[in-house]
């Protein structure tokens, strides 16, 4: 975790704006009033780029599209961390080759006294996947629930869903579910079994384009990642921007045969479809403390 002094910039609006936000939202849930909920905001900024490693998976260099909206502070502790990292080798025909990925990267920060602290808290290698290239149409959006929206209730549902030959979903688990609200953990549990229940009951009812070429095509079935935003003022989860963060916790997918650690489940934009099984390069360095 990286840790800097001062008011710079973007980190004192986010966590300031974030901070009044949650504050009127929810200070009420509280018997310890303003203070406790103060403690748990946190916001976070999901950055999207490359990265480039050379044969023995150290980094050589990379590029973070939203640059511009990060201060310098930060830029220097994501710097020093990717820097750090340390990757499988990608082999080629059996041979250990330079490689370039796609990345993905959610940033949280939080307000710790005069500090402010920022880690990385997942990331996401491989091809980028719109959802067009996988589902059959146009994903219908759930319905926000009624109770959510009145409550001013709102997160994000990062859904798993098991895709059989037909197209149809047979299964779907929602792997995590990140609010922008704090209560107690009793009223959290139920505000995400309640964003949960909606994603996966939409979700049930879309239909995918199963490959047909690759090492799929024969596959009994296969797995994709769907973000589903419930944003009551219509802000979705993009790049480059600040957001309340109170993640959850991570549910298993039973039919997964592979280490899903390689991956983490919120690291995804909205607004697109994407494979379970991660494509890029694997990290075996971890994220940096």
């Amino acid at each position: 975790m990286g840790k800097w002094k001062g008011k710079s910039g973007m980190a004192l609006l986010a966590c300031a704006l974030l901070t009044a936000t949650l504050l009127a939202g929810t200070a009420s849930a509280f018997a310890g009033g303003r203070e406790e909920v103060r403690k748990q905001v946190e916001a976070s900024m999901l950055v999207t780029g490359t990265i480039d490693i050379d044969a023995k998976g150290a980094v050589l260099s990379y590029r973070v599209e939203q640059a511009e909206a990060l201060p310098k502070a930060m830029l220097d502790v994501v710097d020093r961390r990717i820097r750090e990292w340390r990757f499988e080798p990608v082999l080629v025909n059996g041979k250990a080759m330079p490689a370039r990925s796609p990345m993905q990267l959610r940033l949280v920060t939080k307000q710790d006294g005069a500090n402010y602290l920022l880690r990385i808290s997942g990331a996401t290698f491989g091809k980028v996947e719109g959802e067009e290239s996988l589902a059959r149409g146009k994903l219908r959006p759930p319905r926000y629930p009624e109770s959510a929206v009145f409550a001013g209730i709102g997160g994000s549902v990062y859904l798993v869903l098991r895709v059989g030959r037909d197209g149809a979903v047979e299964d779907a688990v929602a792997e995590q579910v990140n609010l922008r609200v704090v209560g107690t953990e009793r009223e959290m549990s139920g505000y995400r079994e309640l964003l949960a229940r909606a994603a996966i009951g939409t979700a049930r009812k879309w239909m995918f384009n199963f490959p047909t070429q690759g090492e799929d095509a024969d596959a009994p079935f296969i797995s994709v990642r769907v973000p589903v935003d419930f944003i009551a003022t219509g802000r979705n989860d993009k790049a480059g921007e600040w957001y309340a963060y109170v993640p959850g916790p991570r549910q298993p997918v039973p039919w997964r045969n592979w280490d899903a650690d390689v991956q983490s489940p919120d690291a995804i934009a909205s607004g697109g479809v994407y494979r379970d099984r991660p494509s890029g390069p694997r990290l075996i360095s971890g994220l940096g403390g």
